[in-house]
């Protein structure tokens, strides 16, 4: 029995050294914040370590911390929405919770690319939970739909279909802000 759970144990820890980052990156990603990514991917790993002995692999292993991730974070913004809360801190305008692919653009670029990352970020953020994840997995991430479908437990037409509404409304939540900005 022990030699078993030392075996789980060793497996469990592999799991986390191999998936660990992309779940911070998934956490990081949906809720936008560092502090809040690190303790959702944190929740993430202990869930999944409660429950690890029902895992039976019939799905891939990030399919299934991913949909753990997802679950937690929308649980944590129902509970926000019943129980809001009001920091006293000044916000930091000096952590930027997306990072420009390329950390040094050219001086000319780096205000028109903080410009197109803050947009991106509010567009995001206005979106629904199932849709923001739905964009992130996709066009973030670059997720096949096979693979979203996985961390979804939907069919492969339904996340065509879901990817396609998630777009429209990004497209609609985007709109005022660039015809302002083209103005």
């Amino acid at each position: 029995m022990e030699n078993e759970k030392d075996e789980l144990r060793l497996t469990f820890e592999a799991l986390v050294n191999q998936e660990g980052k992309k779940v911070y990156n998934l956490a990081y990603r949906l809720c936008g914040d560092r502090e809040e990514a690190r303790d959702l991917a944190q929740e993430t790993f202990v869930k999944a370590c409660e429950n690890f002995s029902r895992f039976r692999g019939r799905s891939r292993a990030f399919t299934y911390l991913y949909r753990i991730t997802y679950n937690l974070w929308c649980n944590r913004i129902r509970h926000r929405s019943r129980h809001p809360s009001f920091s006293l801190e000044p916000a930091d305008p000096e952590q930027r919770p997306w990072e420009p692919a390329d950390p040094a653009p050219p001086p000319d670029r780096a205000l028109e690319q903080e410009e197109r990352l803050a947009l991106a970020r509010r567009c995001l953020e206005q979106l629904e939970p199932a849709d923001r994840l739905i964009i992130v997995l996709r066009e973030v991430e670059d997720r096949s739909y096979e693979e979203i479908a996985a961390v979804l437990n939907c069919r492969l037409g339904t996340v065509k279909s879901r990817l396609a509404r998630a777009r429209q409304s990004l497209r609609e939540k985007a709109s005022p802000y660039l015809e302002a900005w083209l103005k």
